[in-house]
């Protein structure tokens, strides 16, 4: 760890910097707070200002100051460190030179490859025609920087001829070696979008493979390549275009998500500022995490296929896990959001002006089929407690009542009915859920796990510690150590920021019970699995024929079981 990032988590307080992020409240001597990461409605992250750490006991994420830059605000190490430490108004380095070399070679080497890209698409026709003529005008291609690789090797040589290490060039994802073991450009023969992180600098590259015009196959060629992941750029976090439009999104309370660059662009040329673009995955929890701090409305487009409603669904199940509002906007006889802007924009305005509640969109759908419409009543209440399930992943109550109502108006089915059976949905949830926490505390019936909790609980109060010693020979070898030390053991942070989790969630009452029954539970194995070693022993000793060995073990056997069903009254 370079002395720079030792200053910035010295000078940056983490109380004070989290402060202006959430709404921090004393537990003890730490904090509390709703986690910014997950959805809860009581609080499970915990800030330890001694320890300087945080750790939230819901989601499991935890670290120090620099970590929750770089989470809460989707940057890289590089970016937090420069970020914290002009917080703190600290005139640093901001990486050492070893540092420096692992992120910022990356970071210039994209920038110089834009910069090259961008050269050889002013020149070559072919690819400006292509992309005039799906409908992008000049200033939105320099405003967003597209470029052409011309392939073969010549990026590579260029970046080499300007001092760059090849091996950097390859770390970058710009240039690979072929089956000839030369260094040739990744990107070949292809339109070049840059993709940038939230504070614009270029990361990667998606290309798109330039028709040759031909009438050639290019089935075998994929028609999108995407740069590798690197440590400056992970496609499950980064979002096309989002350091353009975060801006109106927070204005506007809405973002309109696509799945490509040209819809992104067309969309955007077209006066729609508020957009963003997936680039090679699908939308992850990451990318709805960072868009929920500046909306709380998504508009979508899905066809209307059973793809299309299918795709929409699994969609919503993320949505609703971040209490997003969604609509779907509704491209009629266009393929995309790009097609619609390029033959009419002011359709495409309409198209997004109409856009109507995802959940009413799915309504419209199953209630107007015939199926629904002429179908039997098994047939009609699958298709309600499918809408149902739907609604029950709605966060908001208030929402959520609005949707029952709707259903009811488009089914005919009274909401008080509706209810009921979302409720017994719910109640069958539920059940499930219970199942799984059952199954998840069986395997938490271990020693080393027991006896982990049993610590955590014990660091809550000195009485219980106390306890503890007069009990060591129970307690794992790896956790003695705190039992004899308390507090001041070395790494017990993460687990006394836990305590302070327990302490504040629970009276004393129920601590005192937790306590008592964790120990005995704790007991209770220890004693069945030197139960066990004593059958293991008598069956060697029958074997042997040692009366006065087994004798011995039986008078063991006995005094175990005797210590059991004490423990067990």
């Amino acid at each position: 760890m370079s002395q720079d990032t030792d200053l910035v988590k010295q000078k940056v307080d983490l109380v004070d910097f989290l402060k202006s992020y959430l709404s921090l409240v004393p537990a003890g001597k730490n904090f509390k707070a709703l986690c910014p990461f997950h959805q809860e409605k009581t609080p499970s992250f915990f800030v330890s200002p001694e320890k300087k750490m945080w750790h939230c006991f819901g989601c499991g994420l935890g670290g120090d100051v620099i970590k929750f830059a770089m989470l809460y605000e989707h940057i890289e190490f590089p970016e937090a460190l420069k970020f914290l430490a002009e917080k703190a108004g600290l005139e640093i380095r901001t990486l050492n030179p070893a540092e420096q070399r692992e992120f910022g070679v990356l970071y210039d080497l994209n920038d110089t490859a834009k910069k090259f890209y961008r050269s050889y698409l002013l020149k070559n026709e072919k690819a400006l025609s292509y992309l005039r003529g799906r409908g992008l005008k000049d200033e939105t291609m320099e405003e967003f920087s597209l470029g052409y690789a011309p392939g073969g090797e010549e990026l590579t040589r260029f970046l080499i001829k300007g001092g760059f290490n090849v091996n950097d060039v390859v770390r970058a994802g710009l240039t690979q070696k072929n089956v000839r073991g030369l260094f040739w450009d990744k990107f070949q023969k292809r339109i070049m979008f840059p993709i940038e992180n939230q504070v614009g600098k270029t990361v990667a590259f998606t290309g798109r493979i330039l028709p040759d015009g031909s009438g050639a196959d290019q089935k075998d060629i994929p028609k999108y390549l995407n740069s590798d992941a690197s440590i400056i750029f992970n496609k499950s976090k980064t979002l096309y275009g989002f350091d353009k439009s975060k801006g109106e999104i927070a204005e506007t309370k809405t973002v309109i998500i696509v799945e490509g660059q040209m819809d992104l662009l067309m969309l955007w040329q077209s006066g729609f500022k508020n957009v963003v673009a997936v680039s090679g995955t699908g939308l992850t929890k990451e990318h709805l995490e960072r868009l929920r701090r500046f909306t709380d409305t998504v508009m979508v487009s899905f066809d209307k296929d059973a793809a299309g409603i299918k795709a929409l669904e699994r969609s919503l199940e993320h949505f609703h896990n971040f209490d997003f509002h969604v609509k779907v906007i509704d491209l009629g006889n266009f393929k995309d959001p790009a097609d619609a802007c390029q033959k009419d924009p002011e359709l495409m305005r309409q198209a997004v002006d109409a856009a109507k509640p995802a959940l009413l969109y799915l309504m419209d759908i199953y209630f107007s089929d015939a199926s629904y419409r002429d179908g039997d009543i098994p047939v009609k209440k699958r298709v309600l407690r499918h809408i149902l399930s739907q609604i029950g992943a709605v966060q908001s109550a208030v929402e959520k009542g609005m949707w029952i109502s709707a259903c009811s108006r488009l089914s005919g089915v009274p909401e008080n009915d509706l209810r009921e059976e979302l409720n017994n949905l719910n109640e069958e949830e539920a059940r499930n859920v219970t199942a799984e926490f059952m199954n998840a505390i069986e395997q938490l019936n271990k020693q080393e796990g027991i006896a982990k909790k049993l610590v955590t609980i014990a660091l809550t109060k000195t009485e219980f510690l106390d306890k503890l010693k007069g009990e060591i020979t129970f307690i794992p070898d790896s956790l003695k150590k705190i039992v004899e030390s308390g507090a001041h053991a070395d790494d017990t942070a993460l687990l006394e920021l836990e305590a302070s989790y327990i302490a504040d969630a629970m009276d004393e009452k129920t601590i005192r019970k937790e306590f008592n029954d964790l120990l005995t539970k704790l007991k209770v194995l220890a004693i069945k699995e030197t139960k066990s070693s004593l059958k293991k022993a008598l069956q060697e000793a029958e074997r042997k024929g040692d009366e006065s060995d087994i004798a011995k073990i039986l008078e063991q056997f006995s005094e175990e079981s005797k210590k059991l069903n004490d423990l067990k009254k």
